[in-house]
C-alpha cells in the first residue's frame, strides 16, 4: 500500500493538487460573479467557470507540473480528461444521491478523493506523457 501511495503522491501530484485547488476557487468565484454581478443562471455561470478554470489549469499544469510547452493537441486531450473527470464527478453524485438515497454532498466528498487522482493519472500517462527519447530531446 505504501508503494502505491508513493507512486501517486509525487511532487507532480502535489503541484497538480495546488493548481486544482486554485482552479476550484476560480471556478467557484466565477459562479458567484456570474450569478451575483452579471445576473446569469448558476448553470451558465458554472459553465463559464469550468471553461476559465480549464484554460488556467492547463496553462499552469503544462508549465509548472508537467514542464511542457503549449500544444493545441495537448490542450484538447487535457480538455477531454477534465470533461471525463466532470462526468465521473456527476456520476458519483448521482449514484450516492439517487441510487443509494444519501445526501448529495457525501457523493461530492467521495468524488473529491477519486476524481483528482483519476484526472492526474490520465494527464500523466496520456496527455503529458513523455517517453525517455522525448525527455532526452528537451
Amino acid at each position: 500500500m505504501k508503494t502505491i501511495i508513493r507512486k501517486i503522491v509525487t511532487p507532480e501530484f502535489v503541484k497538480y493538487g495546488i493548481i486544482g485547488i486554485a482552479g476550484t476557487v476560480l471556478h467557484t468565484g466565477m459562479i458567484a460573479v456570474g450569478v451575483e454581478v452579471w445576473n446569469l443562471s448558476p448553470v451558465l455561470s458554472s459553465f463559464f467557470g469550468f471553461i476559465l478554470s480549464l484554460l488556467v489549469s492547463y496553462a499552469l499544469n503544462s508549465i509548472w507540473t508537467f514542464r511542457s510547452r503549449f500544444d493545441l493537441l495537448l490542450f484538447w486531450k487535457y480538455a477531454i480528461v477534465c470533461t471525463a473527470g466532470l462526468l465521473l464527478n456527476l456520476s458519483i453524485i448521482y449514484f450516492f444521491n439517487n441510487i443509494l438515497g444519501l445526501w448529495y454532498l457525501i457523493g461530492q466528498f467521495v468524488a473529491i478523493v477519486i476524481v483528482p487522482v483519476f484526472n492526474f493519472m490520465l494527464n500523466k500517462i496520456w496527455v503529458f506523457y513523455r517517453s525517455e527519447n522525448q525527455e532526452a530531446i528537451r
